[in-house]
C-alpha cells in the first residue's frame, strides 16, 4: 500500500465567514472556501472542516484525466469507452461515450476503465508528481481508490491543486492540461468562465458532495472548493445532488459579485 501526496501549507490571509444561510436553504450542513488570488487571500466557512479531509470522489476525475492523457492511457480528449452493457442506476452512464462526455457526464465505469489502463505502477510514479491530496493506492482498489478507502483530501489542496493547474505548473505536458481545463469549463456569461468538477461518495448510507474549481472574471481569477453533506437522514433528494453548485454559484454572485449575467 502507498500513501501518495501530504499536505500542503498556506500563507495566504484567511478572512473567516458565516455562509450558513445558503447551506440550510438546500437543507446541506458542510464548508466552503475560496481564494481570490489578486488579493492573495482565502474566504473560509467553517475553517476546520475546510482542512478536514475527504475521499476525493469525482473531482478525481481531473488528475485522472491528465494522468490519462500524459500516459497515452487515452489517446485524446474523443477516444471513446465502450458501454459494457451492465445497466447502471445513472441512465446516462449505458451508452458508448468519448472522455469528453465522460467527464461531463462523470461517468464512473468509464474513468474505472481508464484506471485500470493507467495501473498502479504509473498512479505511484504520476501522484505524488500532481500532489493532488494523499491517495491510498493498492492493485486491489485501482479502480475505486477515489470513492471507498483511505484517500483524503482537503479543500486547500484542492484549490492548491487548481492553482497549478489553472498556470499550467503542473509537471505534465502543456497539451495535457489545455485539454483537461477546456473539459472543465462549465458555463461562460459577459467576460467570465467558470469551470469545475462535482463529486459525489455514497458509503455505508453517508453521502458526502464536492463542487470545486474556479472563476475566470476580467483579469482576476478565484479558485472555490465547497464540501456538503445532507443535514437530514435517509434517501438523497435533489437538493443534495444538485444543491452542490447552487449554493456556491450564490455565494459566489451574492458574496462576491461574480458571474454576473
Amino acid at each position: 500500500m502507498l500513501v501518495l501526496g501530504g499536505p500542503v501549507a498556506t500563507a495566504q490571509r484567511i478572512l473567516q465567514r458565516n455562509f450558513q444561510p445558503y447551506f440550510e436553504a438546500h437543507e446541506l450542513r458542510g464548508s466552503f472556501l475560496l481564494l481570490d488570488v489578486s488579493a492573495n487571500q482565502y474566504t473560509a466557512y467553517d475553517l476546520p472542516r475546510c482542512r478536514q479531509g475527504f475521499l476525493p470522489a469525482s473531482t478525481f476525475k481531473i488528475p485522472n484525466t491528465l494522468i490519462g492523457l500524459e500516459t497515452a492511457a487515452v489517446r485524446d480528449t474523443a477516444e471513446v469507452f465502450r458501454w459494457d452493457g451492465r445497466v447502471r442506476s445513472f441512465a446516462q452512464w449505458n451508452q458508448d461515450m468519448t472522455l469528453a462526455r465522460a467527464l461531463r457526464v462523470s461517468c464512473v465505469p468509464c474513468y474505472q476503465q481508464l484506471a485500470r489502463r493507467i495501473g498502479a505502477g504509473r498512479y505511484q510514479h504520476w501522484l505524488p508528481k500532481l500532489r493532488f491530496g494523499r491517495m491510498v493506492v493498492t492493485p486491489t482498489t485501482i479502480d475505486s481508490f477515489w470513492l471507498v478507502g483511505q484517500s483524503r483530501i482537503t479543500q486547500f489542496e484542492q484549490i492548491n491543486f487548481l492553482r497549478r493547474l489553472q498556470r499550467e505548473q503542473l509537471p505534465v505536458s502543456r497539451r495535457s492540461q489545455e485539454l483537461t481545463k477546456t473539459l472543465l469549463v462549465l458555463s461562460r456569461g459577459p467576460g467570465w468562465v467558470m469551470r469545475g468538477k462535482t463529486g459525489w461518495t455514497m458509503q455505508q448510507g453517508h453521502d458526502n458532495g464536492w463542487f470545486v474549481g474556479w472563476v475566470e472574471q476580467g483579469r482576476k481569477i478565484y479558485f472555490f472548493a465547497l464540501n456538503v453533506e445532507p443535514k437530514h437522514a435517509g434517501p438523497v433528494t435533489a437538493k443534495f445532488v444538485q444543491g452542490r453548485r447552487a449554493v456556491t454559484e450564490q455565494i459566489l454572485r451574492q458574496e462576491f459579485g461574480l458571474l454576473s449575467q
